[in-house]
């Protein structure tokens, strides 16, 4: 009796110790399928990410090229124009011009200090690349169907040292010469006027005040 206690003690032992090895087993495939889950999707977090950060970088480059493109169209210099001909003209750039709009049309302001000497009419060498400019831009497709004013203007000083009788006669010659340069230039006469406004509408400055307006006439 005593001996069969003692062989079931003993398998009750081994039955035990048996359980406890297979739920251990258990235990580590358990751990090693979560761990093996786990890195699965770390992977495929992983793979996300990078594809998300390569979006970016191809998003990031293409405002980069973007922004070049209109950087580059801003700071690109103006066509010179100087003795072309009937092309698409865009709007030019010159230091000696104030272009503005008026419900005439479109005006190109040139002070007179650059285009004249004091109390003369004939155009300074110099002037003539500015008018060169503004004439290859009136022939151009863009304006070439339009009529042409040129307005001279003077400040309100009177004449004491000069042929001209008046500031009025000063100014229409100072507005003449000018159109009679760009129609060297080109520019039909038939597009051209010339009118010599002396003192009137004075600016601040007698310096703003001469001047020669080149309207081209939205007409």
């Amino acid at each position: 009796m005593e001996g069969m206690w003692k062989r079931a003690l003993t398998m009750g032992v081994l039955a035990g110790t048996l359980a406890l090895g297979l739920g251990g087993c258990n235990n580590n495939k358990q751990a090693q399928e979560d761990a093996a889950n786990e890195s699965n999707e770390l992977r495929t977090k992983n793979a996300q990410l990078e594809q998300s950060l390569r979006e970016r970088d191809a998003t990031i480059a293409e405002l980069q090229r973007s922004q070049q493109q209109v950087q580059t169209q801003q700071v690109a210099p103006a066509t010179d124009m100087a003795g072309g001909g009937g092309g698409g003209a865009s709007n030019f750039s010159d230091p000696n011009i104030r272009r503005d709009s008026t419900a005439e049309g479109e005006r190109l302001t040139v002070a007179g200090d650059v285009l004249f000497g004091s109390g003369s009419a004939d155009l300074k060498q110099t002037a003539k690349k500015t008018l060169d400019k503004v004439a290859a831009e009136l022939k151009s497709s863009k304006y070439s169907r339009f009529s042409v004013r040129v307005d001279g203007y003077t400040d309100s000083d009177p004449i004491k040292k000069s042929k001209w009788g008046s500031n009025e006669a000063l100014s229409e010659a100072r507005a003449r010469a000018v159109e009679n340069y760009l129609q060297s230039k080109g520019v039909s006469s038939s597009r051209l006027s010339a009118y010599g406004r002396g003192a009137q509408n004075l600016k601040k400055t007698k310096a703003e005040s001469r001047r020669v307006e080149i309207i081209i006439l939205n007409r």
